[in-house]
């Protein structure tokens, strides 16, 4: 392959990732606007500017559209974790705890439209099983707290094993309260902190 088509192929991929990224950008506002079901295809393609066949080129329906959505939301929320965690690494653990909630937080904040529709549907967190993938994704992130609260001594032993679920689960379940608006993010943040440091202190 010479320079040029090396060159030609690169820009190629890089458009369509552009037009992917602009479908699903797209595709969560309609989906939040319209819900899950009335949604259309019609509707995504032209608030992303396309042709309805390029959104077919994309994305086999409109169920494997929202697929992909949920899909890169959940990776976007993992980094925002990730990230969270790493900078807040060595801090007392109540600041940790605070990071790790933040960050669901400024998910919820950013995809809240959308995540609304989602329980709206029963989708999504709104699941009485949610994917398992992402709630063991998530579990992983708050054992890694945890176990950095045992390793100071912040934390104590007993009971251990069950820290991280709990933390994931009060703070699902204080995400959905605020989707629902039956409360505030500010309101229910401290309180989760709070909740699961009562219990998990040493």
């Amino acid at each position: 392959m010479t320079t040029a088509s090396a060159g030609v192929t690169r820009l190629r991929d890089r458009l369509r990732e552009e037009t992917a990224k602009a479908i699903l950008a797209a595709a969560e506002e309609v989906f939040a606007e319209d819900g899950l079901h009335a949604a259309r295809v019609e509707q995504i393609a032209a608030r992303a500017g396309v042709a309805v066949g390029t959104v077919y080129n994309h994305f086999s329906d409109k169920e494997g559209l929202l697929g992909a959505l949920s899909r890169t939301r959940c990776e976007a929320l993992l980094d925002r974790a990730d990230a969270a965690l790493a900078a807040a690494d060595g801090r007392p653990i109540e600041e940790q705890v605070r990071a790790f909630l933040d960050a669901l937080v400024e998910h919820a904040r950013a995809h809240g439209r959308f995540l609304s529709a989602l329980v709206q549907a029963g989708e999504g967190p709104a699941r009485m099983r949610p994917s398992s993938t992402l709630l063991d994704e998530l579990q992983a992130r708050a054992q890694r707290v945890v176990e950095r609260g045992l390793a100071s001594g912040e934390l104590r032993d007993d009971g251990a094993r069950l820290f991280a679920a709990g933390l994931v689960g009060i703070a699902r379940a204080s995400i959905l309260l605020a989707l629902q608006g039956r409360g505030s993010f500010d309101a229910y943040a401290p309180a989760v902190v709070e909740l699961f440091l009562r219990g998990a202190r040493a």
